[in-house]
């Protein structure tokens, strides 16, 4: 086998691996269903801090590497603003047809496609990232794969809790982390086809998805505003504070 075909072999064999480990954990999870009702409230919070730490402890200190600051700046400030537009568009869609006791706003079913979006574009970046590392070392490729499975679990876990807390049966929710999944394998096709070039893409791509993920994290908090008291808002907050942790820590070593 070429050192060429050895690549794109061991970067997609990586991705794929990096992809199925927290669709397996999704799946227990669903295949339980006590488990899940009692899990799905709580994910919900600890999504919102993994989101928040995959935002400040990982991909933007990664843009900051590859671009000065005002840009990276710019790039967040966009991708934040994008995910306020689309919920906009959502909430202009949905309202309509919203029923009896459908909120105006921060209803999770309106969290939902901007988790799914975010996470699918996330995905892709993984997969391109893994890609980039093994065409610059096979070592740094194995590394950047596990790191991303790693990283992965807790968001994904979150994705899976916004999808059922937004009205999906978990066997769909499931579905959805594994089309989003495939997405990784499709960035990571796409920088094996770019070559060295795909690091370019990434200097833009990675400060963007921040932006998405710092919006998407304030959305779910403040959807949840008001919702719980006393004992229970203070277990949510710890939850989200443990997601920054987990996210902080596995960034660490990324």
């Amino acid at each position: 086998m070429s050192d060429a075909a050895t690549i794109w072999a061991t970067s997609l064999l990586a991705v794929g691996v990096a992809s199925a480990i927290p669709l397996f954990a999704t799946w227990w999870l669903a295949s339980r269903p006590a488990t899940t009702a009692t899990w799905v409230p709580r994910l919900i919070f600890i999504a919102a801090g993994a989101l928040l730490g995959a935002a400040v402890f990982h991909l933007i200190p990664e843009a900051l590497d590859d671009a000065s600051p005002g840009r990276v700046a710019l790039l967040v400030a966009l991708g934040v603003l994008s995910l306020a537009l689309m919920e906009r568009v959502i909430h202009a869609l949905e309202r309509p047809h919203a029923g009896a006791g459908h909120e105006a706003h921060g209803h999770p079913s309106h969290l939902m496609p901007l988790g799914i979006a975010s996470d699918a574009l996330h995905n892709t970046i993984d997969g391109a990232l893994v890609a980039t590392a093994f065409l610059t070392n096979p070592s740094l490729g194995i590394f950047a794969g596990a790191a991303i499975a790693l990283h992965e679990l807790p968001r994904e876990l979150g994705t899976f809790a916004l999808c059922v807390e937004g009205g999906m049966t978990p066997r769909r929710a499931i579905l959805v982390n594994a089309a989003t999944g495939v997405l990784a394998l499709l960035g990571a096709v796409t920088a094996l086809l770019i070559g060295a070039d795909a690091e370019r893409f990434g200097v833009l791509l990675v400060p963007f998805a921040a932006g998405n993920f710092l919006y998407l994290s304030a959305a779910i908090l403040q959807a949840s505003r008001g919702k719980a008291a006393g004992d229970r808002r203070v277990q949510n907050y710890a939850l989200v504070l443990a997601g920054v942790l987990v996210t902080a820590l596995l960034a660490g070593g990324h």
